[in-house]
C-alpha cells in the first residue's frame, strides 16, 4: 500500500490531504491516463498573500458527488473573464451558464480528466481541470455529443467559441504534457491561496512523473503568478480582442519556496 503524502503548498501554507498524490487520478469513476517513464481558461484570482480560513482547507481528488458544485465554481470564478464576456457578448449571467455547462461537458465530465478540488468544511470553493496528451482536446464524437448544449448556452456567441477552441487547438503542443485548466477559486474565497494550492499540488504530481505542463490564460495578472510556478510565455495571439498567453512549464521547473512572493 503507497505510503500516504502530508504535504504544504510552499507559496500559500495550505495543506494538501493525506490522499498519496500519485495515485489521486487512480479513482473507479476514471481510466488510469497511461504511465510513461521519467494548467483563463484559468482564473486562480490567488495574487494576495491573505492566509485568511486556510486552516480548513484540503485539496482532494474529485468525485462524482462534487460535479455539479465544481461546475457551479467554475461558472462563478469566469463569468467575467475577459474570453467569456467576448463569447457572451458582455452578458455576465449569460457567461455564467456558458462556463458552468462547458467545464462539464467539455472538461470535468470527460472520462480523461484528472480533477482536484479545494474542500472547506465540506464545501467545494475551488477546482483544477488538467488532461494528459493526446486526449487534451475534444474528439470529433465529443464535439457532437456536446453540440446540442453548446448552443443552447452560447447562442450568437457561437462562432466565437468555435474561433476560440480552434486558436487554442493550434497552439496545443503536439508533445507529452499535461495541460491544465480550467483554475477556479469561489469570488467569496479568492484572494486566499487556493488557485496557488491547487496548482502546487497537481505540479507536485506531474515532477513525480516527469511530465511538462502546458496553459492558457487570458488573464493579464495570472501570467506573473504562472511564471512563479515555472511556466513561461511561448505563444500569443489576439483571439476577438483578447490576448491569449499559452505557457509551457518544464518538468520540475523552479516553484515559489517558503517565504518568498
Amino acid at each position: 500500500m503507497p505510503a500516504t503524502l502530508a504535504r504544504t503548498c510552499p507559496l500559500c501554507g495550505l495543506r494538501f490531504s493525506n490522499t498519496p498524490l500519485l495515485e489521486l487520478h487512480i479513482r473507479e469513476d476514471h481510466p488510469r491516463p497511461e504511465r510513461r517513464p521519467a494548467r483563463d481558461n484559468d482564473n486562480p484570482a490567488d495574487t494576495s498573500d491573505d492566509s485568511a480560513g486556510k486552516a480548513g482547507i484540503k485539496i482532494r481528488r474529485m468525485s462524482r458527488n462534487d460535479i455539479g458544485a465544481a461546475c457551479k465554481v467554475l461558472g462563478l470564478a469566469f463569468a467575467d473573464n475577459p474570453n467569456t464576456l467576448v463569447i457572451a457578448r458582455g452578458d455576465r449571467a449569460r457567461g455564467q451558464r456558458m462556463m458552468e455547462s462547458g467545464a462539464r461537458f467539455a472538461k470535468l465530465g470527460r472520462r480523461y480528466s484528472h480533477v482536484l478540488v479545494a474542500e472547506d468544511m465540506g464545501r467545494v470553493v475551488g477546482v483544477l481541470n488538467a488532461i494528459e496528451w493526446p486526449n487534451c482536446q475534444l474528439r470529433m464524437s465529443e464535439k457532437l455529443k456536446i453540440a446540442p448544449s453548446m448552443i443552447r448556452v452560447t447562442g450568437l456567441g457561437l462562432p466565437r467559441a468555435f474561433t476560440m477552441m480552434s486558436v487554442w487547438a493550434k497552439h496545443d503542443p503536439r508533445k507529452r504534457h499535461w495541460h491544465v485548466g480550467p483554475i477556479g477559486v469561489h469570488p467569496e474565497r479568492q484572494g486566499g491561496g487556493i488557485g496557488k494550492a491547487l496548482l502546487a499540488a497537481f505540479l507536485d504530481m506531474a515532477d513525480a512523473q516527469g511530465s511538462p505542463a502546458y496553459l492558457e490564460t487570458d488573464v493579464d495578472r495570472n501570467v506573473a503568478l504562472y511564471e512563479k510556478f515555472g511556466f513561461k510565455a511561448i505563444e500569443q495571439e489576439d483571439i476577438s480582442g483578447v490576448n491569449n498567453r499559452f505557457m509551457w512549464r518544464e518538468a520540475g521547473a523552479c516553484s515559489p519556496v517558503p517565504g518568498h512572493s
